[in-house]
């Protein structure tokens, strides 16, 4: 029961029922004073008359008679006055009105219980309409709250500055109307993404398609020599791998986008997965004449999935191969301290302009002096999706002709 009163709409209720039955009480009580007080007034009247009649017929029995209207009478007594007035017909299942003084105060009684029990229903009444009323407004407002988040507007909120089971039923409605407007934007954006993945898989994978139907009709159509045949089946397996490349490395990021993606996440050594990183590029960089220097004092570990973030950090690693002049170098290093794990990754490459710096991370963004034509900007991106679902995040600095710095910091209480 302690929990209803909790409301305050109830405990108002409560004592405003509790007050008005103590008044009604005191009405009753004095309706019924008035009453015994005419009881007592008829009583003088009808006992008044009868003795002076009897004392009018004999006077000598006036002072026998007048002590005996306030005596009280023996139980002998009244059955002999019964026994009396049963001769005459005078019982108790005869009408009030045969008994005039009784007749008038009943009904003087009766007229006032009637007007206490009108006037109790109508107090009752106009109390229980101002409290359902207010009430039912205020399931009216949720009501029609609930209405206008069905038609889409998700501005209304639902107030209630008391305790109580409504304010608890506001705070609910207000969360659920949260809940549904964030469902609504997160299938908004699926929806956006979606369009966007089809659009760009589309805009990607056109121009490799479109060479290798070229190069196709070339190798049916016209009468190639054996070395032209294979510089075009070479040239369409350069477009296949880049195609593969491609849509992998988009679905991906896909999956990371759509948070499709569990994470095998475990502590183990952050060196390890650098090198393997390296590893993995030995030939590229082999190939592009770029040196990579991996700096490290001492074994770090981190909770990590090794094959995701190795993946972010051959994207970045690879970026600088293809950025770097020959001869270049790039130079990885890994530090850690009580707030976070970081690692940069700097290479002495073209750099990128203050106009292309806050792009790079957007899917297929290209530098405007990028000068690798088959770059299609989705490495970064993948990256960064890679690192902040280890709950880290990615910096770039650069400066054009000098070089680019990659800082991915992975903060302590994250981990």
């Amino acid at each position: 029961m302690k929990k209803y009163f909790s409301n305050p709409e109830l405990k108002l209720s409560s004592v405003i029922i509790f007050l008005l039955t103590i008044i009604f009480l005191f009405i009753t009580l004095f309706f019924i004073k008035i009453y015994n007080k005419n009881l007592k007034d008829d009583y003088i009247e009808s006992v008044g008359s009868i003795a002076a009649r009897v004392i009018d017929k004999e006077p000598s029995l006036e002072k026998e008679i007048i002590p005996l209207i306030t005596k009280e009478t023996s139980n002998e007594e009244r059955e002999k006055g019964k026994m009396l007035l049963n001769k005459y017909g005078l019982t108790e299942s005869l009408d009030n009105e045969l008994f005039p003084y009784l007749n008038n105060v009943t009904k003087k009684n009766d007229y006032s219980m009637i007007l206490v029990f009108l006037l109790i229903s109508i107090v009752f009444f106009a109390l229980n309409y101002i409290q359902y009323t207010f009430f039912y407004n205020r399931i009216r407002g949720l009501t029609l709250g609930a209405k206008k988040v069905i038609e889409g507007e998700y501005d209304i909120s639902i107030n209630e500055n008391k305790e109580g089971d409504f304010s608890k039923l506001a705070v609910s409605f207000n969360s659920m109307k949260d809940i549904i407007r964030n469902n609504i934007n997160e299938l908004e954006k699926e929806k956006q993404f979606l369009v966007d993945l089809l659009s760009d898989i589309s805009h990607q994978l056109k121009t490799p398609l479109s060479s290798m139907m070229v190069y196709n009709d070339i190798l049916l159509n016209k009468d190639l020599s054996k070395d032209q045949r294979q510089n075009f089946l070479i040239n369409n397996e350069n477009q296949l791998d880049r195609m593969n490349w491609l849509i992998q490395s988009m679905l991906k990021l896909a999956k990371l986008d759509a948070k499709a993606i569990e994470f095998d996440k475990e502590s183990q050594s952050l060196n390890e997965t650098i090198s393997e990183a390296i590893n993995a590029l030995d030939t590229k960089a082999d190939k592009a004449e770029v040196m990579i220097n991996f700096k490290e004092d001492r074994d770090i570990l981190f909770y990590h999935d090794r094959l995701w973030l190795e993946e972010a950090i051959i994207n970045i690693v690879k970026n600088g191969i293809e950025h770097a002049p020959k001869g270049g170098t790039i130079n990885i290093s890994l530090e850690e301290n009580p707030v976070y794990r970081r690692i940069t990754i700097d290479d002495n490459g073209e750099g990128i302009s203050e106009e292309d710096l806050p792009n790079i991370f957007k899917r297929f963004y290209k530098a405007k002096n990028s000068k690798n034509s088959d770059s299609v900007g989705i490495g970064l991106a993948l990256s960064k999706s890679i690192i902040e679902s280890h709950n880290g995040i990615i910096e770039a600095k650069s400066k054009l002709g000098v070089g680019t710095r990659f800082i991915l910091t992975f903060h302590s209480y994250n981990l």
